[in-house]
């Protein structure tokens, strides 16, 4: 059960550097993915357990430009989705506006043709009460779009392909603007649009077209609606949130990657009269450092009582609703011990439980109770020495009370990145962390001021979540400290069999980790289950690899342990463990079934782990059932590319340390 805890702690995980996996695009025939559909969020309007938020529409009207943020799974996303089905124009494939009439009778709209997938989404909900709103506003606004989940990098050359990518896919949302009248204008070049439409073209933008990017494609909008833009902005903390994370980036590229989507936003917000409103969303505080420069733009921060603050979550009263529509209400005693925690307080002065709207439907689903994921540099931080009394005495039941940094500056991110388990740290930089796992959802609030937060653990689910943290921290100091020369042979071995998956290079591995599990029994016990055997070789990868993802599904639904991509190499390995030699090729037949490598599947990958690496071909795919005996004896089997599976046993020739 190694991916029932590892998949909790890593799957989020900004340090697993996401590839592309396909350079196919120059070299091979790859079928054509609709981004713009996989990457739009969906808005459950039609599940049962769909909770009506659409009066948060008309809320959101009495402030121009909104930046919310609030932890993960709170419905940031949701929400934003279902603004902006609200208030954009719905237009054919070619370019041309849906029509919506008057419907005078009642005093509201009806189509002219049933086309708009929008206005079905909206009949029957609250905001449709309101006609008079619903008149002014429904299908009025050309909408940009825009996510910052793909933008990342190790170095500001890697921030910068990742702009390019992401604004190529916002200009790609409004391909009918290639046919249209606008050229005709004075003032309005074609080739500029292409530049930033044609895939090729916009890998070449430069540092000043990037900047200019979205509020130029804003004017385009301006003048071929003859309407101001509502612009919506997912995952604005993203950039920032990996840098926070990428301890190798050098100072300077941080500051450049900073001070380029500073002036991203001041030119797309501030005094920019083809934009008339605007929603962000974060999970951070610090990514309202993007947002200095606009300083039109206003923040409304998690759980602090604002006027948004009862369309993020669900109240108590919400969660019974669903309970007694499913006929479920049995269970809501569990529910709340499990989930209750998160408290706020309204504008009108009610105090009212939030519960974590995902959380709630994965168990409505699957009638599971459990967390979520945690990201690995926050599990590395958690050890510090310093960290861990405030941990403790969370664990308690007790309140921590920090230093609250409203708005971030560089120094912080630059603090934030640098610290490790092995820094030496000041108060400030812990209450900085502290901080951050509120922000992550993982710390409640129970009293705050202008220059302080009280927080607390929330619930059960998260005393879970800890408690698997500090499992696995102390997994880790019991499995990473073998002899140098077993880590660097285990690698090695690992790394041939990459480059040519043959019986003698998987049976070098199999003698590698059999000696190195040798070694370990002379302080620890031999592994107790597939989670203990499985958790340490993990370890010795994550030394080596910044590739590694734990999956329990692969993209395409192949049950494997572990995934691992070596880049370099163009492999993929699908690992599956077990103990007391349980000799099962699952996972491999799971993937011949499936015909993993078939070219639709790797289209898949592809969206996954194709966003630093542009001429990636995965070559090889490579099982490996990793299997050991009470005596440690390994057992591996194999397969390449589907081939049929072959066993090797180790023989445990290298010499024990």
């Amino acid at each position: 059960m190694f991916i029932s805890l590892i998949r909790k702690v890593f799957m989020k995980s900004p340090t697993v550097k996401r590839f592309k996996m396909s350079g196919q695009e120059s070299n091979k025939s790859i079928p054509t993915i609709d981004i713009t559909k996989i990457e739009t969020p969906d808005w459950p309007y039609d599940k049962i357990y769909y909770v009506d938020k659409t009066l948060l529409i008309k809320k959101l009207f009495e402030v121009d430009h909104v930046f919310i943020t609030a932890p993960p799974w709170f419905g940031k996303s949701r929400n934003m989705e279902m603004v902006r089905r609200f208030v954009e124009i719905e237009v054919d494939k070619d370019g041309k506006a849906i029509e919506l009439d008057v419907d005078e009778n009642n005093s509201g709209l009806k189509e002219v043709q049933p086309r708009s997938k929008n206005f079905k989404l909206f009949q029957g909900r609250n905001i449709f009460k309101d006609k008079e709103f619903v008149l002014r506003y429904f299908g009025k606004y050309p909408v940009i779009y825009v996510d910052f989940n793909v933008v990342s990098g190790d170095d500001f050359k890697e921030v910068l392909n990742e702009l390019r990518y992401a604004i190529n896919l916002v200009f790609k949302k409004h391909a009918y603007l290639q046919e249209s009248s606008l050229w005709s204008s004075k003032g309005f070049d074609k080739e500029t649009f292409i530049k930033y439409f044609d895939t090729e073209k916009s890998k070449l933008l430069t540092v000043e077209e990037i900047e200019s990017a979205l509020q130029l494609l804003s004017k385009y909008l301006y003048n071929y609606y003859g309407k101001a833009v509502y612009v919506f902005i997912e995952h604005l903390d993203k950039p920032l949130n990996s840098l926070v994370y990428k301890k190798r980036m050098a100072s300077k590229d941080k500051r450049d990657a900073i001070t380029l989507l500073q002036r991203v936003f001041k030119k797309l917000l501030k005094g920019n009269e083809c934009v008339e409103r605007s929603l962000l969303n974060a999970c951070y505080q610090f990514g309202g450092l993007l947002l200095q420069s606009a300083d039109n733009v206003h923040h409304y921060a998690f759980m602090q009582g604002h006027i948004f603050s009862e369309f993020y979550g669900l109240e108590e009263a919400e969660v019974m609703d669903l309970l007694k529509k499913l006929q479920r209400f049995e269970e809501f005693n569990e529910i709340k011990e499990r989930y209750n925690g998160y408290k706020t307080t309204l504008r009108d002065g009610r105090h009212i439980q939030i519960y974590s709207p995902w959380h709630i439907v994965r168990h409505l689903q699957s009638e599971q109770l459990g967390w979520g994921y945690i990201s690995r540099p926050i599990v590395d931080r958690i050890d510090h020495y310093k960290i861990r009394p405030k941990i403790a005495q969370l664990k308690s039941g007790k309140c921590v009370t920090i230093k609250y940094v409203k708005n971030y500056g560089v120094y912080d991110i630059k603090i934030l990145s640098e610290f490790s388990c092995y820094n030496e740290i000041n108060d400030n930089v812990v209450d900085l962390f502290i901080q951050f796992l509120y922000e992550d959802g993982i710390l409640c609030l129970t009293d705050f001021g202008d220059d302080y937060l009280t927080l607390a653990i929330p619930n059960k689910a998260v005393h879970g979540l800890i408690d698997n943290i500090l499992y696995f921290i102390n997994l880790e100091k019991k499995y990473c400290d073998p002899h140098p020369f077993l880590i660097k042979k285990f690698i090695e071995s690992l790394e041939n069999v990459g480059r040519l998956c043959e019986e003698n290079r998987v049976r070098d591995l199999a003698d590698s980790i059999h000696v190195l599990f040798r070694n370990l029994i002379r302080k620890t016990n031999i592994p107790k289950n597939e989670y203990e055997l499985s958790a340490s070789l993990y370890i010795h990868m994550l030394q080596k690899f910044i590739t590694v993802g734990a999956k329990r599904l692969t993209l395409i639904g192949t049950r494997c342990d572990t995934l691992l991509v070596i880049a370099y190499l163009n492999a993929a390995f699908m690992f599956e463990f077990n103990l007391i030699n349980k000799k099962s090729n699952y996972t491999h037949r799971q993937i011949i079934d499936k015909r993993y490598d078939t070219l639709t599947e790797e289209a898949l990958l592809k969206k996954k782990f194709s966003k630093h690496v542009w001429s990636l071909s995965i070559e090889n795919r490579i099982y490996l059932g990793i299997h050991m005996d009470r005596d440690c004896k390994v057992s591996i089997t194999y397969s390449l590319n589907n081939k049929d599976p072959n066993i090797v046993v180790s023989s445990g020739t290298l010499n024990e340390y």
